[in-house]
């Protein structure tokens, strides 16, 4: 099982059909729009499942809300899902997968049957035993999708699960939130939030060998989004400041920190085009952790590169 974030599930032909009301109802995404919601459960911490594949489903912890909606007449539960795969999209999320046989599959490394709506995708709801439809919807539920959305604090992962129950069409919305799956997830996402809400971000994926201040080749898409975001936000001007945890000398580390900032604004000059004037380096050494040295846990933590608005 993988360490884990927020889910959600939705869907969409037409984007603005999911409108801002998701924003006065502090969803990330609204639900699609003319729906009836019909429960509204918030789980709290629990475990949810999602499809990476036709074949295999991961797990993720976090906490949990779960929406069961009707969606507007003459609305197909196909139509449910490619809206809120174009929903997750606009809000710069990724899609991990989508379905049109979610129900049920064999598993590509046991051979077993994994009964996937009904053992997995429904487990930990709220007993609403007194609604056919609800009960249903595992059972009949083949169309679905889940996506991703990282901000600065927060993986949300969105999972919607629908289908036609007699006359109608129902669908579910699992939104789970969690921390980040790791620190080395930097998305224009990441870098807009955390400089609105924080002033500055911390970027992990730019690499440098122990003691070395040259950049790394691994480094390649982290510089691609920085400089997308800086063009973006030319107007601005930022510190590029290097951090270190505590191994060696107080002074060794500021030279080290110093070198490393310079060398990352260097990189995004000569290599992704970005205005020198726009950036400034700087470097701390470990003067300013994000967690205790005391652990190797708290080292890597403390060893990273950040985005400063100044």
């Amino acid at each position: 099982m993988k360490k884990l974030s927020y889910l959600i599930i939705v869907s969409i032909i037409v984007i603005n059909v999911l409108n801002v009301s998701a924003q006065e109802n502090n969803d990330v995404i609204s639900l699609y729009n003319g729906s009836k919601l019909v429960y509204d459960d918030d789980i709290g911490f629990e475990t949810h499942y999602y499809l990476t594949s036709p074949n295999s489903h991961e797990a993720i912890d976090g906490k949990i809300r779960r929406q069961f909606c009707k969606a507007p007449e003459g609305v197909s539960a196909y139509e449910i899902i490619k809206n809120y795969e174009k929903a997750i999209q606009s809000k710069g999320g990724t899609i991990i997968h989508l379905s049109r046989s979610a129900k049920i599959y064999k598993d590509e490394e046991t051979g077993k049957t994994v009964r996937f709506m009904k053992d997995l995708f429904a487990k930990g709801r709220l007993d609403h035993s007194a609604s056919y439809s609800y009960l249903q919807l595992p059972n009949y539920a083949q169309d679905y999708v889940v996506g991703k959305i990282s901000t600065a604090e927060n993986d949300i992962y969105i999972s919607v699960a629908a289908a036609q129950i007699e006359k109608n069409v129902y669908y579910t919305v699992v939104t789970l939130l969690a921390e980040p799956m790791d620190m080395n997830n930097v998305t224009l996402n990441v870098l807009n939030d955390g400089i609105a809400q924080n002033g500055r971000v911390a970027i992990y994926d730019i690499y440098f060998d122990t003691g070395k201040s040259e950049v790394k080749e691994e480094s390649t898409d982290a510089l691609q989004i920085i400089a997308n975001y800086l063009k973006d936000n030319s107007g601005q001007k930022f510190l590029i400041v290097g951090h270190t945890d505590n191994t060696g000398g107080f002074e060794s580390n500021i030279k080290l920190s110093t070198a490393r900032a310079n060398a990352v604004l260097e990189k995004l000059v000569s290599d992704y085009g970005v205005d020198a004037s726009q950036l400034k380096p700087y470097g701390v050494g470990s003067t300013s952790p994000q967690m205790s040295n005391a652990t190797e846990e708290g080292k890597e933590r403390n060893r990273r590169v950040e985005l400063v608005e100044f």
